[in-house]
């Protein structure tokens, strides 16, 4: 079928509507395969014989600087985003990102001393910074709201086939003699990024970036191809309204980086908190312990040796694979705080009951704990996986989503640094007492998102802003925010006015008894 006019649908790669976003969600899911991957073999090197000799056995803390410092890149990469990444696309950063990831990867690969495979790690996580801060944003604005969670899930569960790449090349190279062994699973990181850079062009750019940008007929075409419909169909032409109308409400013009730290009439701070919050609870979780850290805890925390430890990580992420497959179901079924809820108390569980069989220091036991690290596995994947990473897209505002996004993950990475700096050190000096310092985080995460963390599930991304919006002339407090989001009856009505507000055009008029005033900044309407 084409236009009267003879013009084909809009399509990307001949892909339209949904089997487009699914080759958007592919290429994401490459970058956290990567992600995964870059978490993961360093995990194996830091029990590599040939590995520790080149860099001269290094001790427990530097040991765990040559692991972290990716994160501290990192940081910077997301830092970056945050400074200047509103000036450039989602698909130039994510490209931009993968080939400075190259040049670290080269870096690594060819080191004879420390200093040279430290810079190695911050260049190439600065690129993986980069990236993870970008991909999230883009797949969530490519995304339909009722598939958005499993989007995100599908591109997680690549992450851990990074992760059980990463643990079993480790492992496969260890039978090799030299250099060879750990030099080449750092140049793998190389093959990923040729797949970004060279699918990533060929897809739609955001249409939410397009709009916020003045460029809205390629709005339009990236909004038909993603919805498989033409230009001018209704349900495109309502969608670009929406997204118009939310750009208008949240100010004209280009947003300074000043603004995540203002209210702006849309709750700004509160939510780049909240997201920066949810950074913060995932990663003190002690989940990056088993992912970066994994043979290291299995061999000096369990007492395994190096092969056993090696089998046993190695079957942790196939297991970690498995359980990540649940979340496909139930990500956009249950919502975002229950199993956020549900990921952290099975977590604390799991955490105090390692404590006890490592304080006990039975063998037997000692294999009982490596059984509850597997079930742990199971809950962060369950709750906090793939469901941290979509929240601060959905939380923030779009003028603030690359830049909230950005700060969120310097969380994100500043606390993954944290705890692979300190993991192996603990280990060593307070043995079991590291895991109930794991648990109490976890214990203290259930109330704060049950009162801190509003619903997000099933909602377009232009709505959330009403949800923070004024109510009979008072700025809601978050308390309120939070039992509000979980209320169907509320959330319908939020729908039915953006909606309004969209076809009306204009966010200084009176939409269905609500009031929006784009000069002062904040949006009033009647508490259902």
């Amino acid at each position: 079928m084409v236009l009267p006019d003879g013009e084909k649908p809009p399509s990307f790669l001949f892909l339209r509507g949904q089997s487009l976003v699914y080759a958007v969600t592919f290429t994401c899911s490459i970058g956290f395969l990567l992600f995964g991957y870059d978490l993961g073999f360093m995990g194996g090197l830091s029990t590599s014989p040939e590995f520790l000799r080149v860099f001269g056995h290094p001790q427990a803390s530097l040991l765990g600087f040559l692991v972290s410092s990716y994160e501290v890149g990192a940081m910077f990469g997301a830092g970056f985003q945050f400074l200047l990444g509103d000036r450039f696309g989602r698909r130039e950063s994510n490209v931009a990102g993968a080939g400075v990831v190259i040049v670290g990867a080269i870096l690594q690969a060819a080191a004879y001393t420390r200093a040279q495979f430290i810079v190695g790690r911050l260049v190439g996580g600065f690129g993986l910074g980069t990236m993870t801060t970008v991909i999230p944003i883009w797949l969530a604005e490519c995304s339909m709201p009722e598939s958005r969670g499993r989007m995100m899930a599908m591109q997680l569960s690549n992450l851990i086939v990074g992760l059980i790449l990463s643990n079993w090349l480790d492992f496969g190279m260890g039978k090799y003699p030299g250099s060879v062994q750990w030099r080449f699973p750092c140049a793998f990181q190389i093959a990923f990024c040729v797949i970004v850079i060279g699918l990533v062009p060929l897809l739609p750019e955001s249409p939410r970036y397009l709009c916020a940008s003045g460029k809205t007929e390629k709005a339009r075409f990236a909004l038909a191809a993603l919805r498989a419909g033409y230009a001018d169909a209704p349900e495109v032409v309502e969608e670009l309204q929406e997204i118009q109308y939310a750009v208008q409400v949240e100010q004209e013009g280009a947003a300074s980086w000043r603004d995540v730290f203002k209210d702006n009439g849309v709750s700004g701070y509160q939510r780049v908190f909240v997201a920066f919050a949810a950074n913060f609870f995932q990663q003190l979780s002690g989940c990056n312990v088993m992912s970066s850290l994994g043979p290291y805890v299995f061999q000096n925390s369990i007492g395994m040796s190096h092969r056993d430890s090696m089998l046993v990580a190695g079957g942790l992420q196939v297991w970690y694979f498995v359980s990540s497959l649940l979340p496909w179901y139930l990500v956009d079924r249950v919502g975002r705080r229950k199993l956020f809820m549900f990921g952290s108390a099975g977590m604390c569980l799991c955490m105090t009951l390692s404590a006890i069989f490592v304080g006990l220091g039975t063998k037997n036991l000692g294999y009982g704990a490596a059984v509850v690290l597997y079930l742990f596995q199971s809950f962060f994947t369950i709750g906090w996986q793939s469901n941290m990473w979509i929240y601060p897209s959905e939380m923030l505002p779009l003028r603030l989503r690359l830049r909230g996004s950005a700060l969120a993950v310097v969380s994100q990475w500043l606390w993954t640094f944290l705890v692979v700096e300190i993991t192996p050190p603990m280990i060593s000096n307070i043995k079991y007492k590291s895991y109930i310092v794991f648990a109490v985080i976890n214990f203290v995460t259930v109330p704060y998102v049950y009162f801190f963390f509003p619903e997000t599930n099933n909602m377009p991304l232009e709505a959330m802003d009403l949800l923070f919006a004024d109510r009979e002339g008072k700025k809601p407090s978050m308390l309120r925010v939070v039992r509000d989001s979980a209320n169907k009856g509320f959330r319908a009505d939020v729908l039915r006015r953006l909606q309004e507000g969209a076809r009306e055009g204009d966010p200084k008029a009176d939409v269905g008894g609500s009031k929006l005033e784009h000069g002062h900044e904040h949006v009033e309407f009647q508490s259902v």
